[in-house]
């Protein structure tokens, strides 16, 4: 576990240091803004986030969570951060896509809300699903590094 863990911190690190790569040009030479660095590192993390449920890694998952954080699912279940690390792990849950566009992403200070669109597919305990709906997010900056402490999923409306 503790190899995996790293893997997953180095994971992340690369992803977070490709969004500030990214944005640093633009803040070298005065065209950015702490608030549009801020932005792209939470497009980043969303996508990691995405990336740790893709692949079944717990580790990852924890360090984007606060210890309290809570996800409402769009059946209404209320679920921690245990309980959506132990959902991330078990491979019986398995997703063929896993992707989410659409972000806008409001800051303010050191808290974020980030909304947007998202599409899963896979299996659940050999049952298929394939779903589209609507998310928010809500960060928390804490030195630096933002944490998500709040989600909730609802799935799109058929007209």
């Amino acid at each position: 576990m503790r190899t995996h863990s790293r893997r997953a911190i180095v994971k992340l690190s690369c992803i977070l240091l490709a969004a500030s790569v990214g944005a640093w040009p633009q803040a070298a030479f005065g065209q950015g803004s702490t608030h549009e660095q801020d932005e792209t590192q939470l497009v980043a993390l969303e996508n990691a986030w995405n990336q740790a449920e893709l692949h079944n890694d717990p580790a990852a998952l924890k360090l984007l969570l606060t210890d309290d954080f809570i996800i409402t699912e769009p059946d209404g279940e209320l679920m921690t951060k245990g309980q959506l690390m132990a959902t991330t792990a078990d491979r019986s849950y398995h997703y063929d896509v896993l992707v989410s566009q659409g972000y806008r992403v409001r800051v303010y200070g050191t808290v974020a809300v980030v909304t947007g669109t998202y599409h899963e597919k896979g299996s659940s305990k050999g049952k298929h699903f394939d779903r589209r709906g609507r998310f928010t997010d809500t960060w928390l900056k804490f030195g630096g590094g933002w944490q998500c402490a709040a989600s909730h999923d609802s799935l799109a409306v058929k007209d």
